[in-house]
């Protein structure tokens, strides 16, 4: 089962609305990484729309080429190509030499990528290729600080397509930190210098996020929840018990919905739970910003 947080978001290639969480939740980290700096202000709309887009159509546009590409037949299939067009001939090239290599190299290259790759595949790269541009051009134009948490995204996706071994399949953990946790840090780091408050809260609530799209459904709620109560002891740390009272009253209803939606829902219908207990969450995430 695909995290929801993979699926199409506000913006991508084409442009229309795709699950309404998978681009609400990255937007929302946003805003919350931005008021929990303190330096919010109306003046700074436009600066938080930039990096509204930078997470949606650079980092978003990425990681989804990324993540729902089977790279390793990708690769499997230029290894195993034997097809070839005519050899490029390069001027004052002796038979065995370098340059003799290097133009059957790229013949054979110009072969496969004619008649290898299917559509998809070629959509993937073309993605990936729009998406880094994107990302390096609106992280630009927003400051230093947030073009070095791109080029550290942009690692973060990498390491998580190793260790899927490329078969597009990596984890719902991974769309939590990339499609939540990061965003929040980008909010925080266009309007001030990063708190460990803040990063501890990036950090919880993206745990809580993470449970989406698990096909172990006790593990969403267990994530979810336990996200959530990870979030009151930072605020039981940080000493500020009326914002951990919030919290408590706002899990209460995110309960309920445990004890009397799930037993009713069948496994395609979990991510109904998540769209219901979703508003709760995200009113426990802006109390919290707005509590450091």
């Amino acid at each position: 089962m695909t995290s929801e947080l993979r699926e199409s978001g506000l913006v991508r290639l084409e442009a229309h609305l795709g699950n309404t969480l998978a681009w609400l939740i990255p937007a929302w980290g946003t805003l919350c990484g931005a008021v929990s700096s303190g330096q919010l202000t109306l003046s700074g709309a436009p600066a938080l729309l930039l990096v509204v887009l930078l997470v949606e159509a650079g980092w978003g546009t990425m990681w989804w080429a990324l993540a729902s590409t089977d790279w390793a037949l990708f690769f499997q299939g230029w290894q195993s190509w034997q097809g070839s067009d005519d050899p490029l001939t390069l001027p004052y090239t002796q038979p065995g030499s370098v340059g003799q290599r290097l133009g059957r190299w790229f013949a054979q290259l110009r072969s496969w990528w004619r008649n290898g790759p299917d559509p998809t595949q070629r959509a993937a790269i073309g993605t990936v290729l729009v998406g880094t541009a994107g990302s390096l051009a609106f992280a630009y134009a927003i400051g230093p600080q947030v073009l070095m948490l791109t080029l550290a995204g942009f690692a973060f996706m990498q390491i998580a397509v190793l260790l899927d071994r490329g078969r597009g399949s990596s984890p719902a953990a991974w769309d939590a930190v990339l499609r939540f946790g990061l965003p929040w840090l980008a909010g925080h780091l266009t309007f001030g210098f990063l708190s460990l408050p803040s990063i501890a809260l990036a950090v919880v609530f993206s745990l809580a996020v993470s449970g989406m799209g698990l096909t172990r459904r006790w593990w969403t709620y267990v994530l979810w929840i336990g996200g959530q109560v990870l979030a009151s002891a930072v605020l039981v740390y940080l000493r500020l018990p009326l914002v951990v009272l919030l919290l408590a009253l706002f899990l209460v209803p995110q309960w309920l919905l445990v004890v009397w939606l799930v037993p009713q829902e069948a496994d395609r219908q979990q991510g109904r739970w998540a769209r219901r207990a979703w508003p709760w969450l995200a009113a426990g995430m802006l109390v919290a910003a707005l509590a450091l």
